[in-house]
């Protein structure tokens, strides 16, 4: 089980990433898309998901990445993103949830750039519960 006092938790800020044209280059090919001129809607992933490495590897947390299945993933943008951006990831705890002794992990990273706040991400996980 998760622990449950992390809801509502704030990682720290990441210092800031470039979006190179190298790496969205590299992540429309993986997705079959021959045009990389703007930012794929799900490339923020590459960046959101590392973000939040201190959480999945605090052991007070409680994450085992054994029992976790993707659930969703939801995209935000409040404006484009280019390559050549640099962006700063800032994670949320945003909920976490107990269903039929199951967690439902939900975690909403901040994208911002320069200009302030470029994108929203959620991510929601569900992390299986032990057998009964």
């Amino acid at each position: 089980m998760l622990n449950a006092s992390y809801a509502g938790r704030t990682l720290p800020t990441t210092g800031p990433v470039a979006i190179t044209a190298e790496s969205v280059s590299r992540f429309a090919r993986a997705l079959g898309l021959s045009d990389a001129a703007s930012v794929p809607p799900t490339y923020l992933i590459t960046l959101t998901l590392p973000a939040a490495d201190p959480l999945i590897d605090d052991p007070e947390f409680g994450l085992d990445w054994s029992k976790v299945l993707h659930r969703e993933q939801r995209f935000a943008y409040h404006r484009e993103l280019r390559a050549g951006a640099e962006v700063t990831c800032t994670p949320v705890v945003e909920s976490i949830k107990t269903v039929a002794g199951n967690d439902l992990l939900t975690l909403r990273t901040e994208v911002a750039d320069a200009d302030g706040l470029a994108a929203e991400v959620w991510t929601t996980l569900f992390v299986a519960g032990d057998p009964q």
